[in-house]
């Protein structure tokens, strides 16, 4: 089986390669991974790494606060490695990572190359980043492999009758999972060394909304006027609720923030919604008369959520929804589009049930959930208890994760 599983890997990476010639995403994960070995021997000598390994930038969201614990508790150097280039940007900035780099593609030698140089004291997985041949590696090198914020469910290809993947875990020193459920999976394939903590999330966004300040420019495009912030939105949830805001005649503003920000993107948005909108970097302007505000910078969108009524968060009918906590911490309702793959993540079921949360299919349920919230205000709420009530994770992991750091 290992076989088909390195085979796959190299195919897989033929494939990235072939791609990266049409998309720009991948053509930078291709050249970031050229320069990784390069890097690592250039800025990483003798020093003792925490190594932490996500997928893109919602795995490293969950990984801030444990970084910014360690941080503050020892003098370990972190670095992250990363597979998606939408990343790259958010990590580099962040002032508690010391060093950063594509992961290579997980061949047995290349990982043996990354561990015989890099030498961790502690590697840490965030969420589903299960690699075989970096998670092997590290055992060789008695390397520590801690599993964080992951969630486990009974489709997955772990809990299949295929020996491999069920080894690939077992090779993980200790699992940190965000629910019972995710534990009793764990156990029932032979797994014991098993905590559950929660989800680190919740106390980033709680941290944001702690220490959030205001936005110049966007109290005055408001003014005082109901106000939807869309985050994080792909055409494919513009398309479906564009023809609800052109058909909008209320003074309600619209604040877009799309997922990928660049010129293409808002040029789609400027040419769906032709003389209604600005753009936060044309701000503050007197007597603003756009209806839509679209930023068009990176960082901002978790501040932002504060000053609406209602959010709706992008990715949902891709069955990729962003992260809903950003916004129910502000005590907002939530809408995203429905998808039956929204469910992996655990939050999304409990902002349903508490009412915070309403998936909907096609623009016309867009209209009529937002026209009920703005007639009653009381719809929705909770969110910044809930948030309140599930924080806590950060201490949970910091403890568990004292004996391999000392």
């Amino acid at each position: 089986m290992s076989f088909f599983y390195n085979l796959f890997i190299s195919l897989f990476e033929l494939a990235l390669r072939l791609n990266s010639n049409f998309n720009l995403k991948n053509k930078r994960i291709v050249l970031g991974r050229k320069k990784t070995i390069e890097y690592v021997r250039s800025n990483i000598g003798k020093q003792e790494i925490i190594w932490f390994h996500v997928a893109s930038v919602g795995e490293f969201e969950q990984a801030k606060p444990i970084i910014e614990s360690i941080k503050e508790n020892y003098n370990h150097k972190i670095l992250v490695s990363y597979f998606s280039s939408s990343a790259e940007n958010t990590i580099k900035k962040n002032k508690n990572v010391d060093f950063h780099f594509y992961m290579l593609s997980d061949k047995s030698n290349q990982m043996r190359l990354l561990l015989d140089l890099l030498k961790p004291k502690l590697l840490i997985l965030i969420k589903y980043e299960f690699w075989k041949n970096l998670i092997y590696q590290a055992k060789l090198n008695s390397v520590p492999i801690i599993s964080i914020s992951s969630v486990f469910r009974k489709n997955q290809i772990y809990f299949y009758p295929i020996s491999i993947f069920k080894n690939i875990l077992k090779n993980v020193s200790m699992f940190l999972v965000q629910d019972e459920n995710s534990m009793n999976l764990l156990n029932k394939i032979k797994i014991e060394k098993v905590k559950v903590v929660g989800d680190s999330r919740y106390d980033r966004v709680l941290k944001i909304f702690n220490e959030s300040k205001s936005t110049l420019g966007i109290k005055e495009f408001i003014n005082n006027n109901n106000t939807i912030i869309i985050g994080s939105a792909w055409k494919s949830d513009i398309d479906k609720i564009k023809n609800e805001i052109l058909r909008d005649l209320t003074n309600t503003k619209y604040i877009i923030a799309p997922h990928n920000i660049n010129n293409k993107e808002i040029e789609y948005l400027e040419n769906i919604f032709i003389n209604d909108t600005i753009k936060f970097s044309e701000l503050p302007q007197k007597n603003v008369r756009k209806r839509i505000l679209i930023i068009d910078n990176i960082g901002m969108l978790s501040s932002i959520y504060k000053y609406g009524k209602i959010a709706f968060i992008g990715g949902g009918f891709r069955g990729a929804l962003h992260n809903s906590l950003e916004a129910a911490v502000w005590d907002i309702p939530i809408i995203y589009g429905y998808h039956k793959n929204n469910r992996k993540f655990i939050e999304v079921e409990k902002l349903e049930k508490k009412g915070i949360g309403f998936p909907i299919k096609n623009g016309n349920e867009f209209k009529l959930i937002k026209n009920r919230i703005f007639k009653n205000r009381d719809i929705g709420k909770g969110g910044n208890e809930f948030i309140k009530n599930n924080s806590g994770a950060t201490e949970k992991i910091k403890d568990y994760l004292t004996k391999y750091l000392k």
